[in-house]
Formats: C-alpha cells, sequence, structure tokens
C-alpha cells in the first residue's frame, strides 16, 4: 500500500520541462494523504484510502484498492473547484504508476459529488466547496 500511495505522489509532484501537471497547478501542489495540515491556504486536495480488499487467486496476489479525492475551495462560487477536479480527473483516469514491488493493472473512476460544507475556523465557521472523487485501483503485487 505505501508504494502505491509513494507511485501517486511521485506522479503528482514530477515536472515536464521544469512544469508541474495542471492538476498541480490548479491546487498549488497542496495534496495531502489523509488530511490537510491546519491553515492550509485553499484550494487544496486530500487523498484518503477507503477500502483495500486482498485478491488471491493462487498465481497472483492482488490488492484492490478504492481511494477517494476530494478537493476544497472557500470560493462563493464552485467553479474553482470545478476547474481543479476537471484537471484531476485528467490526471488520474486511466493513470499509470510505476510502483515498486508490482504492476498496476487498472485505475479508474468510480463515482463523484460535488457538496457544501461548514468548516469551523478560527475566526467561526465557513462554507466552503467539496468536489470529490472516488478510484478504484487494481494493483498485483510481485
Amino acid at each position: 500500500m505505501k508504494n502505491f500511495y509513494t507511485a501517486l505522489m511521485t506522479k503528482f509532484n514530477a515536472t515536464v520541462a521544469g512544469s508541474h501537471n495542471a492538476f498541480w497547478t490548479a491546487i498549488g501542489g497542496r495534496l495531502f494523504q489523509g488530511e490537510a495540515p491546519e491553515g492550509t491556504v485553499y484550494p487544496y486536495g486530500v487523498f484518503f484510502h477507503i477500502n483495500n480488499n486482498q485478491i488471491d487467486n493462487f498465481k497472483t496476489k492482488m490488492d484492490d484498492i478504492i481511494l477517494q479525492l476530494s478537493i476544497f475551495s472557500e470560493k462563493s462560487s464552485p467553479v474553482e473547484v470545478h476547474d481543479a477536479m476537471t484537471e484531476a480527473r485528467s490526471f488520474l483516469d486511466d493513470c499509470s504508476l510505476t510502483i515498486s514491488g508490482g504492476i498496476l493493472v487498472s485505475f479508474y473512476r468510480i463515482s463523484d459529488g460535488l457538496q457544501k460544507d461548514e468548516v469551523t475556523t478560527a475566526s467561526g465557521i465557513q462554507s466552503i466547496w467539496h468536489f470529490h472523487v472516488d478510484y478504484r485501483a487494481i494493483f498485483e503485487r510481485n
């Protein structure tokens, strides 16, 4: 599992000709596993490990991973979060990853949604936009 998430972050942080991918740019390079640090500037992304089922068919051992990516924005309109999620989908849909200790067999989007959340800050309650998308990854272990 650790190798899978390391590969995901390596892909996210990679540069081509000195430039980051459009998803990285849309969220200012702020992508965190599990939880963003307190006071993180919007917009930002967080990915969560939802589920992992092991598949063992006596020939190969695989992990069937469900992860959720969430993008958060404090803008009054959902445009910023929509734009960031469009870039996230372009970056992640059917992506390939180089994973130490195995091979990524498939990676695809399951579902997504947009909602308005309320968060408590030092200055009170604030409304934010929250766009979330779930992905399924099948990882064959060596």
